[in-house]
């Protein structure tokens, strides 16, 4: 008789780290005190040339996880490592100043059952502070609410309808699939998370998301989407992320033979309204306003409504505190998507 153990994934757990050291060990045991088999999961930490006392905490964890000390190389170098090394069907990463739910592994395990196609499961996430209270949620849009049944997520994908998935600490991919986007080009020292974004929709043949808060965003304000305070370093740095992405993506969907005209377009558009930002933050209004008035960033299938939302957006940024319209749009677009998959019915594990 054949161990039904042995029918689960093996998943691994990959966490990269760089000068993490003072909260590197809750993400760790947040894996360690999953409810899901512990024999059925491993856990790779790559500690990325930290000059703080992160390698003295992750030694105390020898023979719990596996350990890869290298120099300091960034986000896509860590994680290639991580990859590399892991022998699980199925990956999930960690960012090492975040953590998960206890039974963030066992509802994922459960989503990927439901069908041999399923390479990508992500899921809401909480945002907390320093103290680990809960400041905020990350909700995302289902990725298939408004497709045509007969239209496969790629297919939205090349029209120009843009991914909007979890951050690294909410990610989990197939291994198969996921080995087909890798090795990750190490120009991402940061947003690597970004990049597998962008590719793996050329790959997954079915994504799916849960509608639960399972993993917990440490919130730094270090990235765009961190925190509600804009800064001109912040939108520089995510316009060069922005513009790296654009670049691998155009050359990326043309080696695999895909039309990226629209896919392309789209991303310019995005390009273009972090230079208005840009603009506006550093007291550059007027040449921001003429921005706005010539944008023509639209493709065919934008309806008039998005249209003129975000014209509205825009030219809001102009006339309020960029940091004002900044959160107004946040809760907007979570009171969205909160409506759209009633919530409140959702949240019980």
């Amino acid at each position: 008789m054949k161990d039904p153990q042995r029918k689960k994934p093996l998943f691994s757990v990959i966490i990269p780290n760089y000068n993490y050291g003072v909260f590197v060990e809750e993400a760790i045991d947040s894996v360690l005190n999953q409810t899901f088999p512990s024999n059925d999961v491993e856990i790779i930490v790559v500690d990325d040339g930290s000059t703080d006392h992160s390698r003295e905490k992750i030694k105390t964890y020898a023979g719990s996880v596996k350990a890869i000390f290298q120099e300091n190389r960034g986000q896509a170098s860590a994680l290639n490592a991580g990859i590399e090394q892991s022998k699980g069907r199925i990956i999930a990463f960690l960012d090492a100043d975040d953590y998960w739910h206890p039974s963030k592994l066992d509802f994922i395990y459960r989503e990927f059952v439901k069908s041999p196609a399923i390479d990508f499961v992500y899921h809401f996430m909480n945002v907390v502070d320093n103290m680990g209270r809960i400041v905020d949620r990350y909700v995302y849009p289902d990725p298939f609410s408004a497709s045509n049944p007969q239209e496969t997520y790629l297919d939205r994908y090349l029209r120009g309808s843009l991914p909007w998935f979890s951050p690294t600490s909410g990610m989990t991919i197939r291994a198969d699939c996921l080995k087909k986007a890798c090795p990750i080009p190490e120009g991402f020292r940061i947003g690597a998370d970004l990049y597998l974004h962008y590719i793996l929709p050329f790959h997954v043949r079915e994504l799916s998301l849960i509608r639960k808060p399972l993993g917990y965003y440490r919130l730094h304000g270090g990235n765009l989407s961190g925190g509600n305070l804009l800064t001109a370093d912040k939108v520089r740095r995510e316009t060069k992320i922005m513009l790296l992405i654009k670049e691998h993506i155009e050359d990326y969907s043309r080696k695999l033979g895909h039309d990226n005209h629209f896919l392309t377009k789209r991303l310019e558009s995005f390009a273009l309204w972090y230079e208005v930002l840009l603009d506006i933050l550093m007291k550059e209004k007027m040449k921001a306003l003429k921005k706005i008035i010539h944008f023509d960033g639209f493709l065919p299938n934008d309806d008039f409504l998005y249209k003129c939302f975000r014209k509205t957006a825009m030219f809001a940024y102009v006339v309020f505190p960029p940091s004002l319209c900044f959160r107004i749009q946040r809760r907007y677009r979570k009171f969205w998507y909160l409506l759209r998959h009633d919530f409140r019915n959702r949240l019980v594990y």
